[in-house]
């Protein structure tokens, strides 16, 4: 896909909102996202799943309006509860999720993983469902940092078991025809 020309986020709300797949704003460029493989969708149901037993308010496809040359659409996010009544977030949400897909290039996974950073998003995870690994980002490192056994959210004393996470994918996937 050619790069896109820079757009106002008033411009790009009106061309792009009915598009599927859906389109991000990064910096200024519309940007759309990948389609979803059956693996990616399956993952991104099981950390909705997780997220809410571990007591987040979670969601998908929430588009986070927190400026305005950057609308990103994490694949899952999980909230608290205390955000405002915005139909789109306006202020740093505690966690966001990224599932990569086979066309997405990971130097927009990082650059997205930069911004929400520079937001002030605690927790920030990226899944690969192919190879079975996760990262998070690590302020101090400036940089995505593989979760070994489970991951600790900042914004919540809470963990996320990836054995358990890939154990629901596995055993989700096994249903997928041949």
């Amino acid at each position: 896909m050619p790069v896109a020309a820079k757009v106002t986020l008033e411009h790009f709300r009106e061309a792009y909102a009915e598009c599927k797949p859906y389109f991000e704003l990064l910096n200024g460029e519309p940007v759309q996202k990948a389609l979803p493989t059956k693996l990616h969708a399956t993952l991104q149901g099981i950390l909705y799943t997780l997220l809410r037993e571990l007591g987040f308010q979670s969601m998908t496809e929430l588009t986070l309006a927190i400026s305005d040359t950057w609308e990103p659409t994490p694949d899952v996010c999980g909230l608290l509860g205390t955000d405002d009544d915005e139909p789109y977030p306006t202020k740093p949400i505690p966690v966001v999720i990224e599932i990569l897909s086979p066309r997405d290039p990971f130097t927009r996974v990082i650059q997205k993983c930069r911004k929400y950073t520079e937001w002030g998003i605690p927790d920030i995870l990226v899944f690969d469902p192919v190879g079975r690994e996760a990262w998070h980002w690590d302020t101090s490192a400036d940089d995505l940092v593989h979760v070994r056994q489970s991951y600790l959210f900042q914004s919540k004393p809470v963990v996320l078991s990836l054995a358990e996470v890939f154990r629901r994918l596995d055993a989700e996937s096994r249903s997928f025809p041949s």
